[in-house]
């Protein structure tokens, strides 16, 4: 929410932002419509306070939202994007919202209409208190409308007038005048780290307030004595647990908490400050809170102080601060209007009519006071007449910490944002609409097609980062597990097919970079890149096949030649950790339950032998020949050995030795992650690496064992450590053990909890397999789980708010159409997986994008490859029939004409080589008929 100021918002390990509703706006912003007509005038904002009745429809990237009501002359429809282009990232990468009005008078008079968006200026908003500045909106010039655009400037500071006022250090032994509140705090202030604690840091002198005392489940509150507020601010130094409400330190005037702080999970305590200039002399008091038992369920707090000036200040001056840059509202495209670049006081938006012109170019406000800016257009309507409002808010915030944002390598400021916009805005909105067009111009069933994109979003949130040197970061959920982690994005499918330019980036920048998270002299790769010196036994794996994938999604070889060295070293050492070459990996596996693996197994085991058949493809493209046999021969003996030792009948288990490694461990449970790569073959072309009737059968196992219509009873019996569905809820449990005891806490970590990632993962692979109506239950239930009545459908949890692992539901969507591509050969697989008597989706391919379809007409199938933007270069096809028949007639044509081609049946599988390669532009069609 507003989360474009630079700062580390982590939203929680999960459960209690699962829980939790929406947050207020730390911003005053909004548009209201003004309607007049014949003398008479109405003011309604475009809210649920002004329209009771909103509805809205989200269908990303776009968002509708109609305003109506029956005694109301005029509807408000809105139209709301920010521009997405598959292919284009830089242009899907604006820091920019558009908002598009649409007016239609539905009275019997003529009415006078003004819709108006007013945008506080929130530049240096969690810097200010450190520094003394202005805020200042100018306005500016912008072709067909009117713009004000919000900056500010630093001012000397002031001297600091008095001493700090000391309210507690912690550095008696008892607490000196607070009153105590159950055993969390014990009886004085902790001397450190207490026992079983992590290492307790950045707390002064000896003495501070840790409520870690008998570990986390005690509770407490202590509370101050009465303090009078005659400081402009308050600072502390804070630690521990991330629990609004819980684990806290709130400032409580007149019965009602007016500031809260929790710490980040960390142990180390850093300094905080509170601006409490609006509640000078005011008497408050402080409540320290210990009221969670979970995971860091408690708090530190030490060196509680009254002051003139905030503790602690940033380096550096205002100008080089995360949230210092500039903001822009601006009425765009537009017959009539004007802007305000300073909104007289009074309340909103009645202050905004008040003022019908521009009374100053420029207005200014100190830190502390609010400056809010506006916008606004103007139109007579005549009845039944409409009339469309362009509104754009733009932002611009260079200083990311350490690297930057790329967007500012293009723009100087938040007027120059809205300027490229508006030069370019029919391409940007129209590709935009082109898009969500043809996304949703498919014979799936509309709620899955929301659901599967819905993830995508995730792109455009605090989870994401693009840095200025043109580097894809990202956490695992926003602030959360830094380092674009190698083994949680190994589920994510959708930034590889929609900007495979970004997911390029992440493996030439950091996976296969000496100076990030490539080890030269090994071939490791550091699952989190700098600063995390740790390989990963699933992430190693996935790597090499995402580099498969990013090579297949180029339109030459250049990316694999670039990198193959590498690529072949990272391989090698994971055929070290074989060991003895058989195909199963035996030592320590780190892995995405943030736990290590011992033993075989397939979770790992089959990312191994699918990332030797992914690396046996690269060596033969780029002519390793010895190391392709090599791969070849590794993997033909891990799938025999993998049956052979781990197939219990009917799925797959780990061979560990419990006394040994007795925690985090599953053995001969049933994982749901057990043929996570077998998925990704099927996904990158590499078919079977176990026996298909094997895979087949240990997929059903996973729906009988580990699919719950209601997760009730199973989590009743074994709580999750989190919880992600509620009871009467669907889901898929990571793991159980119907074979033998479910083995308890001490089992693989997270076994009792329920992941989208995981959930579309299965789901994908089962689509793959034919168990279509397994796939669309896993997903309807996410769908079901995350319905707006329940929760934020855009936002699927698991460690932080937009967790990235729930991408994986853009590869239910390449299963479900059957799609191969490989960029630099020019081929492209079809193979519907629903209706494929009558199927039609969207594709992305290296330099194109646009809509596929089949259609079976008695003995005659028809596909069609339709480019929509870009282009596509073809070589081969491959298609599938409903039967094992040779064709009696096969007819290939593009841009209307008759192309050449030979055939190969292979059973259903017809392969098709083209007899000279063709590139299909915008607009133009590939068409293939066979008869059989």
């Amino acid at each position: 929410h507003w989360d474009i100021f630079n700062q580390h918002n982590f939203s929680g390990y999960g459960e209690k932002n699962y829980f939790a509703g929406p947050p207020q706006s730390p911003i005053q912003q909004g548009f209201a419509v003004r309607v007049t007509t014949e003398g008479k005038t109405w003011l309604r904002t475009l809210d649920r306070q002004g329209f009771p009745s909103v509805r809205f429809c989200g269908e990303y990237p776009i968002g509708y939202v109609e305003y109506a009501d029956k005694d109301f002359p005029v509807t408000v429809a809105l139209e709301a994007f920010s521009p997405f282009i598959p292919l284009c990232a830089e242009d899907s990468a604006l820091p920019v919202t558009v908002m598009q009005f649409t007016v239609k008078n539905v009275s019997g008079q003529a009415a006078e209409v003004t819709l108006a968006g007013w945008l506080e200026n929130a530049v240096a908003r969690h810097s200010e208190v450190f520094f003394s500045g202005v805020r200042e909106n100018r306005l500016a010039v912008v072709p067909g409308g009117a713009m004000v655009v919000g900056s500010a400037r630093s001012l000397p500071a002031p001297e600091p007038q008095r001493p700090p006022r000391l309210l507690a250090d912690f550095e008696q032994n008892d607490y000196a005048g607070w009153s105590v509140e159950g055993k969390a705090f014990g009886a004085g202030p902790a001397k450190g780290t207490l026992p079983g604690q992590q290492k307790v840091s950045g707390f002064m002198g000896k003495g501070l307030v840790n409520t870690f005392l008998g570990g986390d489940p005690p509770h407490g509150k202590l509370i101050s004595p009465p303090i009078t507020l005659d400081r402009r601010f308050l600072c502390f130094r804070i630690g521990g647990g991330n629990h609004p409400g819980k684990t806290c330190i709130n400032l409580v005037v007149d019965g009602r908490v007016v500031r809260t702080a929790t710490g980040k999970n960390r142990e180390a305590l850093e300094p905080q400050t509170w601006d409490v200039r609006d509640l000078a002399g005011k008497e408050a008091r402080i409540e320290i809170i210990d009221a969670e038992s979970g995971p860091w369920g408690h708090i530190n707090v030490d060196q509680i102080e009254l002051r003139d000036t905030p503790a602690a200040p940033p380096p550096g001056k205002l100008e080089v601060q995360p949230d210092f840059g500039s903001m822009a509202l601006a009425l765009v495209r537009a017959a009539k209007g004007y802007a305000l670049a300073s909104v007289p006081e009074g309340p909103l938006p009645q202050a905004i009519f008040a003022q019908a012109k521009p009374a100053d170019s420029r207005g200014e406000k100190p830190f502390g006071q609010p400056l809010v800016g506006a916008a606004a257009g103007v139109a007579r309507l005549q009845p039944g007449e409409e009339a469309r409002m362009t509104f754009l808010v733009a932002w611009h915030f260079p200083h990311r910490p350490e690297h930057g944002n790329y967007y500012a390598r293009r723009f100087k400021d938040a007027g120059d944002v809205v300027r490229y916009v508006v030069e370019n805005f029919d391409r940007l909105a129209g590709l935009t609409r082109l898009w969500h067009d043809t996304w949703y111009d498919s014979t799936l069933p509309r709620w899955l097609l929301d659901r599967l994109f819905s993830t995508v979003s995730t792109l455009a949130t605090g989870t994401c980062q693009w840095w200025s040197n043109g580097r894809f970061w990202a956490w695992e959920g926003v602030g959360c597990c830094h380092g674009t982690c190698a083994h949680v994005w190994n589920y994510e499918h959708a930034m590889a097919r929609l900007f495979p330019e970004l997911e390029r980036s992440v493996r030439i920048m950091q996976d296969y970079n000496p100076k990030a998270g490539f080890v030269e002299e090994s071939g490791a790769i550091l699952f989190r890149g700098e600063g995390w010196k740790l390989w990963a036994g699933d992430s190693q794996p996935g790597t090499v096949l995402k580099a498969y994938r990013e090579h297949q999604m180029s339109a030459d070889d250049k990316f694999l030649k670039s990198l193959w060295p590498r690529i072949r070293k990272s391989m090698e050492f994971m055929i070290r950790e074989d060991g003895d070459g058989d195909g199963l990996v035996e030592g320590r596996q780190h892995n995405t339950y943030d736990i290590d693996f011992y033993g075989p197994n397939t979770m790992v085991g089959s990312l191994y032998l699918a990332a030797l058949r992914a690396a046996e493809e690269m060596a033969r493209e780029v002519g390793d020949a010895e190391f392709a046999r090599r791969c070849r021969q590794i993997f033909e003996k891990g799938r025999q050995r993998t049956v052979e030792l781990l197939w219990n009948g009917e799925y797959f288990i780990q061979k560990v030795d419990l006394k040994k490694h007795p925690r985090h461990q599953y053995a001969d449970g049933c994982l749901s992650d057990q043929l996570f790569g077998q998925g990704w073959a099927h996904q990158v072309g590499l078919g079977y690496i176990y026996p298909e009737d094997k895979v087949r059968t240990a997929l059903k196992a996973i729906w009988k064992y580990n699919w719950a219509p209601d997760v009730g009873p199973q989590n009743k019996a074994h709580p999750p450590q989190r919880w992600f569905a509620h009871p009467g809820e669907a889901g898929l449990f990571t793991c159980t053990w119907p074979k033998s005891k479910h083995l308890g806490p001490e089992s693989v970590l997270y076994r009792d909890e329920v992941w989208t990632g995981i959930e579309y993962q299965v789901a994908g692979h089962m689509v793959w397999e034919g168990m279509l109506t397994e796939a669309l239950a896993i997903c309807r239930g996410v769908h079901e789980r995350y319905h707006p009545s329940k929760h934020n459908p855009w936002n699927e949890i698991e460690c932080g708010d937009h967790y990235a692992r729930a991408m994986a539901s853009y590869g239910v969507f390449l299963a479900l159409c059957g799609w191969e591509y490989h960029g630099p050969k020019g081929h492209v697989g079809l193979a519907p997986r629903m209706t494929p008597e009558d199927f039609r989706a969207a594709f992305t391919s290296a330099q194109g994008w646009g809509t596929l379809s089949q259609k079976r007409q008695g003995n005659t199938q028809t596909n069609r490859l339709e480019v929509k933007w870009g282009s596509l270069t073809l070589r081969s096809l491959a298609l599938e029939l409903p039967a094992a028949v040779d064709p009696r007639q096969i007819s290939v044509r593009a841009a209307d004409r008759e192309i050449p081609a030979k055939s190969v049946r292979q059973q259903k599988r017809i392969a098709l080589n083209l007899g000279h390669p063709i590139t299909l532009q915008q607009g133009q069609t590939l068409e293939v008929r066979i008869t059989t």
